[in-house]
């Protein structure tokens, strides 16, 4: 499996947190079934090859779209591989997704949506790239152009930009109250903010960019004292918060999580290689 980043365009930076590609096929991961966490960050998904399936916690499963938008996870996401993989992705940051799509992500949190019913206009634009080129790597300047000229007329709230930006650069260590004053808002108006561009209340998000901190931090630890002391440095009360916190967002232990988590979920996570 080739995983691949790539920056985007200057003109894009403000929303896009990066492109990605994912090639390969279905048997080079070494289990079926995948999970991926929780990052804070929608994202808008190509499949050049075979879509992936969704799989529900009761088991029921679901084939993705062709194209697809993925509003924010609040919780594991769980992916089946049915075919030759060929991904395009583009990961956005926490407030990138809003002014491209104008939709309130409060609405779209926890769905991946064919992008047809999010986006007509849109949808139609990146078939067409499609149409253009079966080669992911090809696709990645052509869905950037698309997103470029989608882009050059919308504006959008820097306070938002700023508090988001705030939250992972502090891995979630912010107060919110603090938040809401260094960006000139009260917190019901912040919070307001952050439902309709983000998603998610700041708290939410603030509590997502720690648990991300702490998932870095499980792949780095010696085993025999990673539960302890990634409680304490990620800011938890206890282990049993870390670890109540942990089930919530991965659907499983910290200790599971570093057995079990497939290869999926290093690319979603950042600083894990």
């Amino acid at each position: 499996m080739h995983y691949a980043e790539f920056p985007p365009w200057p003109t894009l930076a403000s929303l896009i947190d990066r492109v990605w590609t994912l090639t390969g096929g279905a048997g080079d991961l070494s289990t079926s079934v995948q999970p991926v966490l929780p990052d804070g960050r929608p994202e808008l998904v190509m499949h050049f090859g075979e879509p992936f399936e969704r799989v529900s916690v009761n088991g029921l499963v679901s084939k993705q779209a062709a194209t697809l938008f993925a509003g924010q996870l609040t919780e594991q996401l769980t992916l089946k591989p049915t075919g030759a993989v060929a991904v395009l992705g583009v990961r956005f940051h926490p407030h990138g997704a809003w002014p491209l799509f104008r939709v309130p992500q409060h609405e779209v949190t926890g769905l991946t949506l064919d992008l047809e019913d999010v986006s007509p206009e849109l949808s139609r634009a990146l078939r067409a790239v499609r149409d253009q080129t079966h080669d992911v790597h090809m696709a990645v300047p052509l869905v950037q152009g698309v997103l470029e000229r989608r882009i050059a007329d919308l504006r959008f709230d820097r306070r938002v930009e700023v508090a988001t930006r705030t939250i992972f650069d502090t891995d979630g260590a912010v107060s919110i109250d603090a938040l809401a004053e260094s960006v000139a808002l009260t917190r019901r108006h912040l919070e307001r903010l952050f439902l309709d561009a983000v998603g998610l209340p700041p708290k939410r998000l603030a509590r997502i960019a720690r648990f991300q901190k702490a998932v870095r931090m499980l792949a780095e630890i010696d085993p025999r004292r990673r539960g302890a002391v990634t409680a304490a440095q990620c800011g938890y009360a206890d282990q049993a918060h870390f670890i109540r916190d942990f089930r919530q967002l991965a659907g499983c232990s910290p200790s599971e999580h570093v057995l079990k988590h497939g290869e999926l979920t290093r690319f979603f996570v950042d600083g894990i290689s």
